[in-house]
């Protein structure tokens, strides 16, 4: 009896969770040029985490509110906007698989999935490492799009 209660206790014992953690990360512009700009999406534990900005050739990146969803001339997205007291908002909606529009006031934008997973882009061949690859990144532009769906347009 002894043996079977610590058997079923070993079992049934909640285990420790793991973070589930992911990025899908959009961009235009040069990287490290004053014209670069990137938008970073993270989920975590299956959820919503945060939007991280990244302007020009600074480290530094920004954390974005997001503010919900919304629709734009007809296109549904979402908003996201700056902490205050900056009050500039972005609208975000999908173009295609691979682009998003980012829409600032009325300056639209295109920013192109960014494959951060290395092996055999350019940003790998450029980093000498074919080899390099981010367990936690998307590893393709539909599942990009598909997690800013699950986790952001709703």
């Amino acid at each position: 009896m002894t043996r079977l209660l610590f058997l079923l206790t070993i079992l049934l014992l909640p285990r420790l969770p793991t973070q589930d953690v992911k990025v899908a990360t959009w961009s235009t512009g040069s990287p490290d040029t004053d014209n670069y700009e990137s938008l970073a999406f993270w989920i975590k534990d299956e959820k919503r985490a945060y939007i991280r900005y990244n302007h020009g050739t600074s480290a530094d990146d920004i954390e974005l509110n997001w503010l919900g969803p919304d629709s734009l001339r007809g296109r549904r997205g979402f908003k996201a906007g700056f902490p205050p007291p900056d009050n500039r908002l972005f609208f975000i909606v999908p173009a295609s698989d691979s682009v998003l529009l980012v829409i600032a006031g009325n300056h639209p934008r295109k920013f192109h999935w960014e494959n951060e997973n290395g092996a055999g882009t350019e940003a790998g061949a450029e980093a000498g490492d074919s080899t390099s690859s981010c367990n936690i990144c998307a590893h393709s532009a539909s599942q990009a799009t598909a997690w800013l769906h699950q986790y952001f347009w709703k």
